[in-house]
């Protein structure tokens, strides 16, 4: 039991022991570090605590003098050798701080050193001293840039990454599409430079940071790209088809359709520019699109050349003056206003190689079938013919022939109007016309492609006429022509003066033209029109003299003249007992002569 009583009592001791260790202990080193805080004015009033770093270097209870000492040896001078470097883009620019005049800034890094822990409230200045003895008083580093050459250095790496924003272009020219790609500018951001070359965090080698800003341009990738890619599909070689008929264009022709605007973008349209870059004062964006106007012209050129035109049934006339059927066709035609809507949905989408494009079309019935034809052929039979002279002319002969077998078997169905110029065709060298002689301002001139075509519209108008057809359009030749009959002519000339007549009764009617040396002859084919017609006599009045100082025509003989005057011829058209038609045909003939006679040869 004493045992037991003595041990209780010597553990109780160790307790009392160690909880006065441990009140004592911390108290001792509070009391040490207060003793110290305020002992440091007088023990290091001209010296760096202990413990104390600059940049790394112990400076720590060395007075000023000393500090200064060891900054120079120990940081200075190897800093004046250390490498600085800078890169972007794939370029390396290197130099030394001491190229770069930039040192140290001892005097800084001494008065901070030495005044470390010597102001503030005494717990702030106990706080430092021991930051202090745990090493952990680390003076940071000042440097400085003394002269230019900082300064000249940064801007020489700003000659070497600064570039100008270059902005999108789209245009056409005679070439095709021209473009300009839009390219984005940089800047270096020149104090950022500087204050990274001034702000090291290392005594060693280092590589500083170079903030580079991109500039954009008014038109940049988003508001090109896109529009690009547009014009490039429209200009994509096409090719258009329609069964087994095609028709190519190139780049060039379609760039005709093409549409090309900068426009003002709204925020919305674009891709929204990074924080940092720097933006235009405005932005902009290309717009593609299709002229509407050109494009249906396009089509409408296009649908021309692929169009199969439906051909009516035709009669012809052999030698023996029996009629025949030829045989008509189904044509195919271009619906343009689809082929519109649909190449402007395609054209504007993108496309490798050739754009193959089908071409929406309709099957086109002819006006007169075949069978339309057969079921007439046996109702119908030469209603009239007339015939008309010339003077022996080649050319003349050549025109009129070729004029009037333009109009052999041709059909004008009921209640359909003919015209003498829709359906002659171009009057051309190429097929078969002649130089010959017309009448223009009542005057011959024998140097006009076709002339004669008049002889081929005087027979005609005279060969239907006289069936009570409704005659549209007539027009008199300028002076009278005694080979034709007297106020019953019909002059042709393009443009402006045609010859048109109505088939106003419910049976077709055809045309055919017999021609030799000197004469034409139009047969009018159809079923019996029922109708009685007759023609007044003409009525002459208004008769002029040729003037004395009137010129020649070339087309009279010296000493040979017509009188001017005035012409009516009236038709009367009779069906079923009431006049159906009453047309009164004028004529104003001007005096035309060959000139004076000439004088008798003396025998």
């Amino acid at each position: 039991m004493a045992v037991a009583a003595q041990e209780r009592e010597s553990g109780a001791r160790r307790s009392r022991g160690l909880s006065m260790r441990l009140v004592v202990i911390p108290l001792t080193l509070l009391a040490a570090s207060v003793a110290i805080a305020f002992a440091a004015p007088y023990l290091y009033a001209e010296r760096a605590l202990p413990g104390v770093t600059v940049a790394g270097v112990h400076v720590g209870s060395l007075d000023a003098s000393a500090i200064r000492e060891r900054l120079d040896t120990e940081l200075a001078r190897p800093w004046a050798q250390r490498t600085v470097v800078a890169a972007h883009d794939g370029q390396t620019w290197r130099t030394t701080n001491g190229e770069l005049s930039v040192s140290p800034d001892v005097d800084t890094a001494i008065a901070a050193a030495v005044a470390y822990g010597k102001t503030g409230s005494p717990m702030e200045r106990a706080s430092a001293w021991i930051d202090a003895l745990r090493g952990q008083a680390q003076i940071p580093l000042t440097l400085r840039a003394q002269g230019n050459a900082l300064d000249g250095w940064v801007a020489s790496l700003a000659s070497a990454i600064d570039r100008r924003a270059v902005s999108g272009e789209i245009a056409l020219s005679a070439k095709g599409l021209t473009l300009t790609e839009p390219v984005l500018g940089r800047e270096l951001d020149r104090v950022s430079a500087t204050a990274s070359v001034l702000a090291a965090r290392t005594l060693d080698d280092r590589e500083i940071d170079l903030h580079v800003r991109a500039i954009y341009p008014a038109v940049d990738e988003s508001g090109y790209r896109d529009a690009v890619a547009r014009a490039n599909a429209v200009m994509t070689p096409l090719e258009v088809t329609v069964e087994d008929r095609r028709i190519a264009e190139d780049a060039p022709a379609l760039a005709t359709l093409l549409s090309i605007d900068r426009v003002a973008a709204r925020p919305e349209e674009l891709s929204a520019l990074p924080v940092d870059a720097i933006a235009p004062a405005a932005r902009y964006r290309y717009v593609v699109s299709l002229k509407q106007d050109r494009l249906t012209e396009w089509v409408t050129a296009v649908a021309a050349k692929l169009d199969r035109p439906a051909v009516s049934a035709r009669f012809s006339v052999n030698a023996d003056g029996v009629a025949s059927v030829l045989a008509g066709a189904t044509g195919i035609r271009v619906t343009q206003d689809k082929l519109i809507a649909q190449l402007g949905t395609d054209l504007l989408r993108p496309a490798v190689g050739t754009r193959n494009v089908t071409a929406p079309a309709a099957v086109e019935t002819p006006p007169f079938s075949t069978e339309q034809a057969n079921t007439w052929l046996p109702k119908i039979s030469r209603t009239s013919e007339f015939t008309t002279y010339y003077p022996p002319s080649a050319a003349r002969h050549a025109n009129i022939s070729t004029g009037s077998s333009q109009f052999d078997g041709v059909v004008i169905l009921p209640g359909q109007t003919f015209s003498f110029w829709e359906l002659l065709g171009p009057v051309t060298v190429e097929r078969g016309y002649a130089f010959a002689g017309a009448i223009i301002n009542n005057r011959s001139d024998e140097n006009v492609i076709g002339g004669g075509l008049c002889q081929v519209s005087t027979t005609m108008f005279n060969a239907v006429s006289k069936l009570g057809y409704e005659i549209v359009e007539r027009h008199a030749h300028g002076y009278l022509i005694d080979r034709y009959p007297l106020g019953l002519d019909a002059a042709v000339f393009e443009p402006g003066v045609d010859f048109k007549w109505k088939n106003d009764t419910d049976a077709p009617v055809f045309l055919w033209s017999w021609n030799d040396a000197t004469s034409l002859t139009f047969d009018v084919w159809s079923a019996p029109t029922g109708r009685t017609v007759s023609f007044s006599a003409a009525a002459q009045s208004r008769f002029v003299d040729v003037p004395a100082d009137q010129p020649a025509d070339p087309a009279f003989i010296p000493g040979s003249k017509v009188a001017g005057r005035d012409v009516i011829r009236t038709r009367t058209v009779i069906a079923d007992g009431k006049v159906l038609h009453q047309d009164t045909f004028f004529s104003r003939y001007a005096p035309v002569w060959g000139g004076p006679a000439l004088a008798p040869v003396a025998p």
